[in-house]
Formats: C-alpha cells, sequence, structure tokens
C-alpha cells in the first residue's frame, strides 16, 4: 500500500550541536515546533519506505529567529497487525538551518519507533519517538544526538483489507470482492479461502478423505489402490466395489481365493489349482513333477540313470570312442518318450594331475555326450552337460581300478528349479 502523512512535533537539539555557520557566533537552540509531510510506500506486509520534508521554527538562546529544514528516507519495519500497527525504522538524509546561525547543511541519520493507529480502511493517526545523530561541536569531530516526537494524520491508499487466516482473502463485511467463505481457517484460491490440506480441489469439508488427493467422481479419495496387483483391493479404502478387498492385500492371489495366494494344501509346490492330488504329496523326482501327484520315474528310463557305463574317451582327450556312440544313442531313444525330462549330463575324472585341467576335460567329455544326443534327435534345451573334475569320485582314488571307476559319464534328471536328482534307488553320495 502507500501511505500519505501530515506530521507536527517537538525538535529538541543538542548542546553539542553542529548546526551553524562558523563565520557566526555560536548558541544554543531552543526546542522548536516541527511541521512536515511525509509519504510512504510498503511492497510488503512488514516492510516499507518512506520520505519525509519537513521545517522547524525555533530561536536561539539569545533569542534570534532561526529556520531548521530536513529532508530524509527510512526504511520502516513493522508488525502487520490491522488496527494497532508497532513500527521500528532508520534512515538518513540531510539538516540545514538558516536565520541566526545560519546558513549550514549537514548530513543526518535517524532511528526510532512508534504505533500507528488506523480509525478505518483509509485513516490513522501515528506517533513516532526520533533520534538522530548528527555531527558535534567538539574537538575531536564527534557526533552528538538530537530527538524528535512527531504526531502525524495520515491517509492510506490500496490498504490491504482484514484476513484473520492469512490466506489472501477477506474477511467477511469489509466490501471486498475476494471474501473468505471460510475465515477462520487458511483456504486456497480456487475454493474462496476454504481450506483444502491434500490439494485436490475439493473443500475439507466436502472430502471424505481430507489429507489424501483424490477425486470428485470419489468425492475426494483416491483411487483404489491395489497394492499386490492383483486385481482386488486393498482393505480400509472408500466405496471398494462388492466382492473386491482384497483378503491378502500383501500378496498377490487369485479370484477363486479373493486375493489370496492359492494355498499348497499336501506342500509338494503344486498349487491346490494346479495339483490333481491335492492331499497326496508330489514325488520330485524329475518326472511328471508338476501334476502334484506321487509317481515313479519309468524303469526304462531308470536304466540310463547315473554311470553310464561304456561310454569312452582317447586318453586325456573329449573325443567320444566308436563303441560309445550306440550306447548314447540308445538313451536319446529312451528320453525321446518322454520330452518333459530334463536331463544334466556329468563329467567326472580322477583326482590325477591338475584340477584345473580335470575340470575342464571333464567339461568338454559332458559336451561331447550332449553334443551326441542332441545329434540323435534329443531338442537342445531338454540336456544340459556339466564339468565336476575329481570333486566328486565313487571310489578310491588310491588304486587303479578306483581311478577309472571314478572317470565316468552319469545321466541326472533335473528338478523344475534346474537341480540334479540322485538316481532313483540310488545310493545318495
Amino acid at each position: 500500500m502507500a501511505e500519505l502523512g501530515l506530521y507536527t512535533g517537538v525538535f529538541v537539539v543538542s548542546n553539542s550541536h553542529e548546526l551553524y555557520n562558523h563565520r557566526e557566533q555560536w548558541q544554543p537552540y531552543r526546542p522548536g515546533l516541527s511541521v512536515g509531510l511525509r509519504g510512504g510506500f510498503y511492497p510488503l506486509k512488514f516492510l516499507g519506505a518512506e520520505v519525509e520534508g519537513g521545517i522547524v521554527p525555533l530561536r536561539t538562546d539569545g533569542g534570534g529567529r532561526a529556520m531548521l529544514y530536513t529532508i530524509r528516507g527510512h526504511a520502516l519495519f513493522q508488525l502487520p497487525l490491522f488496527s494497532a500497527v508497532p513500527f521500528i525504522l532508520g534512515g538518513g538524509g540531510v539538516t540545514g538551518t538558516t536565520g541566526a546561525l545560519g546558513p549550514d547543511i549537514d548530513p543526518s541519520f535517524h532511528f526510532g519507533g512508534g504505533v500507528k493507529a488506523y480509525l478505518n480502511h483509509w485513516f490513522g493517526i501515528r506517533v513516532d519517538a526520533r533520534g538522530l545523530p548528527m555531527p558535534a561541536r567538539t574537538l575531536d569531530g564527534g557526533y552528538t544526538l538530537h530527538s524528535e516526537l512527531l504526531f502525524s494524520v495520515v491517509i492510506t491508499l490500496n490498504r490491504q483489507r482484514r484476513d484473520n487466516d492469512n490466506d489472501g482473502f477477506h474477511d467477511p463485511r469489509q466490501r471486498s470482492r475476494r471474501e473468505d467463505a471460510c475465515p477462520a481457517t487458511p483456504g486456497v484460491r480456487d475454493l474462496r479461502g476454504c481450506p483444502d490440506l491434500d490439494g485436490d480441489g475439493i473443500t475439507d469439508s466436502e472430502d471424505i478423505c481430507p489429507r489424501k488427493p483424490g477425486s470428485k467422481t470419489r468425492k475426494g479419495c483416491p483411487e483404489l489402490l491395489d497394492t499386490d496387483g492383483d486385481g482386488y483391493f486393498d482393505p480400509r479404502q472408500f466405496e471398494i466395489p462388492p466382492g473386491k478387498k482384497d483378503l491378502c492385500p500383501g500378496v498377490a492371489g487369485v479370484p477363486e481365493y479373493t486375493g489370496c495366494p492359492v494355498p499348497d494344501s499336501d506342500d509338494d509346490r503344486v498349487d491346490d489349482l494346479h495339483d490333481k492330488c491335492i492331499d497326496k504329496p508330489e514325488t520330485i523326482n524329475g518326472y511328471q513333477d508338476a501334476d502334484g501327484c506321487p509317481d515313479k520315474v519309468p524303469k526304462q528310463v531308470r536304466k540310463i540313470l547315473g554311470r553310464i557305463q561304456g561310454i569312452q574317451f582317447g586318453f586325456l582327450r573329449a573325443n567320444l570312442t566308436e563303441n560309445s556312440k550306440p550306447i548314447i544313442a540308445s538313451a536319446a531313444k529312451v528320453l525321446a518318450k518322454y520330452p518333459d525330462l530334463r536331463l544334466e549330463i556329468q563329467g567326472h575324472t580322477d583326482s590325477d594331475g591338475n584340477p584345473e585341467k580335470n575340470l575342464e576335460l571333464s567339461r568338454r567329455r559332458a559336451e561331447a555326450v550332449r553334443t551326441e544326443l542332441i545329434n540323435a534327435g534329443l531338442p537342445e534345451h531338454q540336456v544340459t552337460a556339466v564339468g565336476y573334475g575329481g570333486d566328486k569320485p565313487i571310489s578310491s582314488n588310491q588304486t587303479e581300478e578306483g581311478r577309472s571307476v571314478n572317470r565316468r559319464i552319469e545321466f541326472r534328471l533335473l528338478d523344475q528349479d534346474g537341480r540334479a536328482l540322485e538316481v532313483p534307488g540310488g545310493k545318495k553320495k
């Protein structure tokens, strides 16, 4: 806002003043009556800038007439209440004199404080108490302090109306176009000063979920949340459709169990929706492990599992001998009848020699057998090859006979997680 003022008051000149022309004989001044005009602009409620100009007719102690005049500006900091507004100020300018001791002009500073009292929206009164540090008539050229007490009549322009909740909307009965629909609570512009804690454009008084942003179609509540993404909505939400409340909100489930996971009654890792034998656990043996029923690996498959007799290689090489290939072809025919089986071909060596070279040799031998099985018609995904070197002996490496046994190829079925299973009926190693 802007403010215009007409002031009057008392100006008390210090007895150490330097307001005189040095060609004149110095005398003290008596207190004088000051009058002047003031203009101010307040870009913020608590901060403004003002300029003043005034005169002070007075006399010296010797009875001579003189006139002081002031031109000054200052910054004003105020507590922006509505009717009574306390403030402090500080600034500078010039103060001059003419008449009995003049002419003379000196720089001046001033500081002070006071209070404004507004009688209505346009008019008010104001009281200031000021101190004015100015050059002193001393040998060391120091400063002295003058004092001033002012009383003003003020006119306000574009003064802000009362807004008790400080939301930019004016309290009712002030003839304002921005009248606050909720004057006791801070609000937002789009809702004419009514509060909207979650910022969703719906007043808190009409918002079913005032602390969570939502939509008008859901009366201010957010869209339904489905944490586990199973199509069933977390409980304790507004207006969940019938039958769509998730009984297990933290775990993805299925419609058959209202958002809960499918149970596994026989604890065989095949859920009840896919388990053909709910009350009988699956036999984990690599054969039809997904149907949930107990079973046995077919006899002809069991015959080709474990250590495969007759598979031979060249000395320290991975080349299959010719008499090994019919054995592998026979195994391929059996496996072709059971396309759901997955087979791991294991290569093993004895413990003689460098362990790293043994590991590489065992891997290459297992790969050679895998390649032969694929050439015989098995799909690549059905067989994998792994080399174990000499880490898994089945006999003593202290004798030639034991070492010969340890140099071997084994076939093992894999479970659904890709782990090699023990040979059915065989001894665990």
